[in-house]
């Protein structure tokens, strides 16, 4: 009975009620409906990240791939070319771009960018036109696409190159098919160097995030492009002197092998001409090492200007002009028709003065040459033969050209081993000293001499001036050298003096070589060597040769008035051979001035020597200057030396040079 009463209440329950619970239940149904849809959408969303998140990674996966794929072909790549050439082709395959392309700045007009020559084309397609267009074209900052990347040094994309105002190649690009555009710069550091072009059939959206792969592959090219510059820069120092920008010994061995192969090609000569600047240690000495590096800069732009002059000579024009090391350089010429006519010419492009402070530095130089065939055909053979010759040269006066025979290896040979044994001899007595007189042209007295050093080697014999004196000044042994010659000239002058006879008072002579001009102590070394002897210095004269006093002017008048404050007198020897003037010579505190023999020699029968020799003693006479003829051998060359008023003779008419003993 309950039962039913109970739900026999519910039946009879208010409409309101019932009401209230359906509306209940419907919020609760469309809540779970909400829930249920909020559910699924996250379902999508997290499948759908899922799904970009795999994709974002496998894209990522891809383009390291390419990063990588691009970073390893540049760097196995064996010039830059080959380099944008890799990237080009790997570009192109993993992005499926159909061509690709480069620019490059012109090596002849900075201002302009033309193309590299370096394609990638896809097998189907016809780009003949396009190409040839994009072959041609040159752009300037910001024209077309590889300009608009130059001036951005920014990635850029076109989606439609067919339309696009600024992209002069548009016709020919609707003509291949292509419609997308894309292209990046190579940077090195911020100065592009290359624009690479890529083009596909279809448009294209490229993200950002592709742009800036792209332009990290920029800079790995840039970097590809840093490291060659760096790898050409480091051979080129190698290979070339750094000084005068010449091509050095090793660049110059190189090109001769190739001179040579070819040579024996195509049955032409091979010359190597070795040339070394004739007394250059004096400049270094005197005005110091800057002065020297521009003279050697001078002289290299002489030369190099010389040979190109002279490329006229051959028939085929091919020459090298390199430094070999210090004051030497050496000149290849290939097929030249006229060697000694290629000598001369550098002779005489190397006589104007070099100026330097306001001064004038007079060059000469001594040149060896050495043909292919004759010298043994090997590059190092050649020019050691062509160096044997310019030693020959040297040896023969210096400032001449002579060509090498193989008996001038055995010259040099000697030379060598004097030069060693030169040391030895200064200290273990084999030098020694000779004397020539020098005598009144009015009454034939004795009023002076001339100390001259001889060399008695002790297997050799009699080792001759001419041989030993270019030695000493070479190795430097010219320094102690003199200063001994000095000493024991003024020991014998003493001699002379306390024994008495014909020679007592006579004026001693004693050469002074440039190089000791040039060493700081030559004033205390004069000195002492004063004091020791106990000779009066105005019994002592110094002579110097011309060639030395014009060679640095200023540096010679202050070293010659520092030695005058001693009291010493001065000559000046060897004078009509150098390229002072009389007028020149009021600079220098002289006393002497000594008449070249080669003028002297043509007495009496030249009247233009005598013309000569007259106008010296005359101008000499007028500038207080003393008078001395070298090499007198005739009577009748002293007979016409005091018609003209000469004032001292020497030569072998009075005496040859001889031992103190025979003078006494």
């Amino acid at each position: 009975m309950h039962v039913h009463f109970a739900a026999g209440l519910a039946l009879i329950e208010e409409p309101d009620d019932r009401d209230e619970k359906i509306r209940s239940l419907e919020r609760r149904l469309e809540r779970e409906r909400l829930v249920r849809r909020e559910a699924e959408a996250i379902a999508e969303r997290s499948t759908r990240e899922l799904y970009e998140a795999l994709q974002s990674q496998a894209q990522t996966s891809h383009v390291l791939q390419l990063v990588g794929t691009v970073a390893a072909a540049a760097n196995e790549a064996t010039c830059i070319e080959d380099a944008i050439q890799a990237c080009i082709d790997e570009v192109c395959r993993h992005a499926g771009w159909t061509v690709g392309h480069a620019y490059v700045t012109d090596p002849e007009n900075r201002m302009q960018m033309v193309s590299l020559g370096r394609w990638h084309l896809a097998a189907a397609g016809d780009f003949p036109a396009f190409v040839a267009a994009s072959e041609a074209a040159r752009f300037g900052l910001g024209e077309g696409l590889p300009g608009r990347v130059w001036a951005s040094a920014t990635p850029e994309w076109i989606e439609n190159v067919t339309v696009d105002e600024n992209f002069p190649r548009a016709a020919f690009a609707r003509q291949a098919g292509l419609t997308a555009a894309f292209a990046f710069p190579v940077l090195v550091r911020r100065d592009v160097r290359a624009v690479l072009e890529f083009f596909s059939p279809v448009p294209q959206v490229l993200s950002e995030a592709f742009l800036q792969v792209m332009d990290n592959i920029g800079g790995q090219l840039g970097r590809v492009i840093e490291r060659d510059e760096a790898e050409e820069r480091l051979t080129y120092q190698a290979m070339h002197d750094s000084l005068t920008g010449l091509p050095n010994r090793a660049l110059l061995i190189d090109r001769l092998e190739l001179a040579i192969a070819r040579a024996e090609r195509l049955g032409h000569k091979v010359e190597v001409l070795f040339l070394d600047l004739d007394d250059f240690k004096t400049v270094n000495d005197s005005l110091g090492h800057d002065a020297g590096d521009r003279v050697l800069s001078e002289v290299a732009d002489r030369l190099s200007r010389c040979v190109r002059r002279s490329d006229t000579l051959a028939r085929h024009p091919r020459s090298t002009v390199a430094r070999m090391g210090g004051d030497e350089f050496a000149i290849v010429l290939e097929d030249c028709a006229d060697v000694d006519a290629v000598a001369d010419r550098i002779a005489e492009a190397l006589r104007p003065p070099v100026i330097f402070d306001e001064q004038e530095l007079f060059l000469s130089v001594s040149i060896g040459g050495a043909e292919v065939q004759t010298a043994g055909g090997h590059a190092d053979r050649v020019l050691r033969s062509a160096d044997a010759a310019m030693y020959v040269a040297k040896s023969k006066g210096k400032s001449r050209f002579e060509r090498f025979d193989p008996s001038m290896h055995a010259a040099v040979r000697r030379r060598l081993k004097l030069s060693g044994e030169l040391r030895k001899a200064v200290g273990s007595g084999q030098l020694r000293l000779v004397y020539q007189p020098e005598v009144a042209v009015a009454d034939g007295s004795r009023v002076g001499v001339e100390a001259l050093a001889r060399w008695d080697h002790p297997t050799e014999g009699l080792v001759g001036p001419d041989t030993f004196i270019p030695l000493a000044e070479e190795t430097g042994l010219i320094v102690p050298i003199g200063a001994w010659v000095l000493e024991e000239a003024c020991r014998q002058a003493v001699a002379w003096n306390v024994a008495g006879g014909p020679m007592a008072g006579c004026l001693m002579s004693v050469n002074v070589s440039g190089r000791q001009l040039v060493e700081p102590g030559l004033h205390a070394s004069v000195a002492e060597i004063l004091q020791r002897t106990g000779l009066d210095p105005a019994q002592l004269c110094l002579e110097v040769t011309e060639s030395v006093l014009v060679e640095n002017v200023d540096q010679t008048v202050r070293v010659l008035r520092s030695l005058k404050q001693l009291g010493v007198q001065f000559a000046v020897d060897d004078f009509g051979t150098g390229y002072s003037s009389l007028a020149s010579l009021q600079r220098f505190p002289i006393d002497l001035l000594k008449i070249d023999r080669s003028f002297v020699a043509r007495l009496p029968e030249e009247e233009d020597a005598g013309t000569i020799v007259w106008a010296v003693v005359r101008l000499a006479h007028n500038l207080h200057l003393r008078v001395v003829a070298e090499g007198v051998e005739t009577p009748g060359q002293l007979d016409a030396l005091k018609n003209y008023g000469c004032d001292i003779a020497q030569g072998y008419l009075f005496s040859k040079p001889v031992g103190p003993e025979e003078l006494d």
